[in-house]
């Protein structure tokens, strides 16, 4: 694939797998539209609420915009629109913008990688493995709850409230690791969307960082995309994530961005 085409892959996939994350909740809610895909947790975490881009009827977009708005008014809960790397996506900021929203800087940076991509050491006393029980779930949403630093109360059993998702979905593995016999203290994930893999919910307790945790997770959810046969693979990164992927063989290929709707 050219260059073009990875970046329509990375956000077909993307935004595939943001809809389907912002929607593991029993009372989650989505809405398909022609311009946008909406999916909500109704959780009051804003990344946990979204309304995702994608290439539709133009004509529709001033419509659908208040429905979007309205549609997450009834929700009560904080949401972004993100925007990817559409041919569109100037019109879709001016008419956000013309339907009181407002920009929310920073940008959110999408990367992909060659498969099989550059390999990077990892303490040999770091295990890792695929979760396989409700136990693991329960782990990793501890793990994900600190270190996103999420309110208290919010978004605490995250995994274990869809189980069948997470250990019997082939398209979703989810890893854990630790340091020798700790408990666990990093969690990270493999999903398959739009026929590309993607790295997601890479997460390390605060008192666990640099001690080669993520980066054994990450060797290993490369290792398992390149067995699974795919050329390439995708993510978006956090600041403090950036570095470890470009160590991977990440290259940035281009920004998401967000709009609000300010009080």
């Amino acid at each position: 694939m050219d260059r073009a085409q990875i970046i329509q892959v990375a956000d077909e996939h993307t935004r595939a797998v943001q809809a389907w994350l912002a929607s593991r909740r029993p009372i989650a809610e989505r809405l398909e539209l022609s311009n946008a895909l909406v999916s909500s947790t109704g959780l009051g975490i804003q990344f946990l609420n979204l309304a995702l881009s994608r290439t539709g009827d133009l004509t529709k977009l001033d419509d659908e915009i208040e429905t979007v708005k309205d549609f997450f008014a009834r929700r009560g809960v904080p949401w972004y629109w993100m925007i990817g790397a559409l041919p569109e996506r100037e019109k879709i900021q001016q008419r956000l913008e013309a339907h009181g929203m407002t920009y929310n800087a920073p940008d959110l940076p999408a990367m992909a990688a060659p498969l099989p991509a550059s390999k990077v050491d990892a303490p040999p006393n770091v295990r890792v493995w695929q979760a396989a029980s409700v136990d693991d779930l329960k782990s990793a949403s501890k793990i994900r709850h600190a270190a996103f630093r999420f309110p208290q109360g919010i978004a605490t059993t995250y995994f274990e409230d869809m189980p069948d998702d997470w250990l019997q979905n082939p398209n979703a593995r989810l890893f854990l690791a630790r340091d020798g016999d700790e408990p666990p203290a990093s969690i990270g994930a493999l999903i398959v969307a739009a026929d590309a893999p993607g790295v997601y919910v890479m997460a390390t307790l605060p008192e666990w960082e640099r001690r080669g945790l993520g980066r054994a997770i990450l060797q290993r959810i490369l290792t398992d995309a390149a067995t699974m046969g795919f050329p390439f693979i995708v993510l978006t990164a956090s600041k403090k994530g950036f570095p470890l992927y470009q160590k991977f063989g990440f290259e940035h290929i281009f920004d998401y961005l967000f709009y609000e709707v300010k009080e």
